[in-house]
């Protein structure tokens, strides 16, 4: 008897497996990032700043990066079946809960107690997951699939994000979740057997390390503050963000000092004496800094190519594509042994080619086909990257360390976001500044242009019924208004510009990092004779 039969009855067929895995696992993973699309709405709803609503996305990300050490001791106490009633009923409460309140501190608190129960979620669907393949294959297809769906998720989420902002207030999207999870939640439970286990035994849960878990949850934090507020206090000029800094070295100090002596270590600190971990680990943040923040062009697509919230979440179904046909080929590939440093070159020339063409499409009159190529190949570089580079980080440790290398690459993988979210906003008002500064020397009454573009607005204002006085008003406006999308622009071709070199010494230092290695060892060698 395989394991799939003993975990499901025998009337569930694979492909109705596969199909009830999805449907129990997007709408947990699309929380991670469910309103990214709907910040204003967000940030009108709480009265929040939208960097308040970064940070609270940020925040679900810490609850799943913190609390998955301590995550493990409660899913091999419980029984499995128990356990994932348990976790559903406290991800409906704190959902429900976020629907109810408007309140700023409830909100941002429940949102990183709605990542810590969605580690509980996602190991059971992993496990599941990786209880359908063979023991050789189960880890490639079984992140596969979870990578996949983490990844395409973000075409629903826009799809569900436009009904839902268009219609009904911004906490309705909780209360929608909610109803989404009901038929995978159904359907799991109900073609599960009656008493099963995913772990090998029960581990009685005492000793549990809370104080490391404090500790490490408040790093996360504070870094998250750091890097996301420290631009608006202008950094190392506010004492909040020196106290924050301080605190930061402080705690880390702590906490590897704690790690050290410590007979169960919440995260085995041994894994950075693999030189493949620590490769890993900054081709993991490099990917993410570098991938193709989609965020930087949605202001084009809305305000240039004037699509509407629908036109923009089916237009991301391409970028799905490519990455379901990404993940796919990176798993035949790595399972064929295929060197690892081809598939992660192949990877990042396909997102240099979505930076290259997107870079152009900003230049011109851009339509929806222009941009469906462009996606793809985002989608086709991020489903090869992220699947690829996951593995190898979790492969380049012996297997009894694989959990710490795993816990280690979400929080690699949290701080690159959060770097992510504060280089886009840093250069977005650098750059904004820059040029708004050029052309507010540009357009003034002696230039021709600027008087033309100026009068043909006025013009405009006073055909549809203004009076002269407001005719002017009217057209200082949209002619400010036109700078102010045209300044938006340059700052998304400067951004796309500068991450397409940031992808070329990538692909350069994969290229050469064998060589370097070699000769650096060889000088060594010469230097320091053994």
């Amino acid at each position: 008897m395989n394991q799939p039969s003993i975990i499901f009855k025998n009337w569930v067929p694979k492909w109705l497996v596969k199909t009830i895995l999805f449907l129990t696992i997007l709408p947990v993973i699309s929380m991670l990032a469910g309103y990214i699309g709907g910040i204003s709405s967000a940030a009108s709803y709480y009265g929040l700043d939208p960097t308040d609503i970064q940070f609270s996305i940020v925040l679900y990300y810490i609850g799943i990066a913190s609390f998955f050490p301590l995550e493990r001791r409660f899913f091999s106490y419980f029984a499995s079946k128990s356990y994932f009633l348990l976790s559903v009923l406290l991800f409906t409460g704190i959902n429900f809960v976020l629907y109810s309140t408007s309140n700023q501190m409830i909100f941002m608190v429940f949102r990183y107690l709605g990542g810590a129960v969605t580690v509980s979620l996602i190991s059971i669907v992993l496990n599941l997951i990786f209880a359908q393949y063979h023991s050789e294959r189960s880890r490639v297809l079984g992140y596969a699939l979870f990578y996949g769906t983490l990844l395409i998720s973000n075409a629903f989420t826009y799809l569900f994000d436009a009904y839902i902002f268009q219609n009904y207030d911004f906490n309705v999207l909780y209360l929608a979740i909610i109803y989404v999870q009901i038929p995978g939640v159904l359907l799991l439970f109900f073609s599960l057997r009656k008493e099963i286990r995913l772990h090998q035994k029960r581990v009685p849960l005492f000793k549990l390390d809370w104080s490391s878990f404090i500790i490490y949850t408040t790093i996360l934090i504070t870094i998250a503050y750091v890097l996301l507020y420290g631009f608006y206090y202008d950094w190392y000029e506010s004492t909040r963000i020196w106290f924050c800094s301080a605190s930061i070295l402080i705690l880390i100090a702590v906490f590897i000092i704690k790690q050290r002596h410590s007979k169960r270590p919440f995260i085995d600190l041994e894994i950075y004496k693999y030189r493949n971990f620590k490769l890993g680990a900054i081709l993991l943040m490099l990917y993410y800094v570098c991938k193709g923040d989609l965020s930087v062009a949605n202001s084009f697509f809305l305000d240039e190519m004037h699509l509407d919230s629908y036109n923009y979440a089916y237009i991301m179904f391409f970028n799905a594509v490519g990455i379901v046909i990404g993940i796919s080929v990176a798993a035949r590939f790595i399972l064929s042994k295929h060197p690892m440093r081809l598939i992660w070159l192949a990877g990042f020339a396909f997102l240099l080619t979505y930076h290259i063409q997107m870079f152009f499409v900003f230049g011109s009159e851009a339509n929806v086909r222009s941009v469906l190529l462009p996606l793809f190949f985002q989608g086709l570089g991020n489903g090869i990257l992220m699947l690829s580079i996951v593995l190898f980080l979790i492969t380049s440790v012996p297997e009894s360390k694989s959990f710490s290398a795993s816990l280690s690459g979400v929080s690699f993988r949290f701080f690159a976001f959060t770097c992510s979210l504060a280089l886009v906003s840093f250069m977005n008002f650098r750059q904004v500044s820059v040029h708004y500064e050029v052309l507010g020397r540009t357009v003034n009454t002696l230039n021709t242009a600027a008087t033309q573009r100026l009068q043909f607005y006025e013009n405009t204002a006073a055909a549809n019924g203004a009076s002269p006085l407001k005719a002017k008003v009217m057209a200082k406006k949209m002619l400010g208004k036109a700078v102010a999308n045209h300044t938006n622009l340059l700052f998304a071709r400067d951004y796309y510009y500068y991450m397409g070199i940031a992808i070329i010494f990538i692909m350069l230092g994969i290229s050469l990092l064998p060589h370097l290695h070699y000769h650096f060892r060889k000088i060594g060698s010469k230097i320091i004779p053994i």
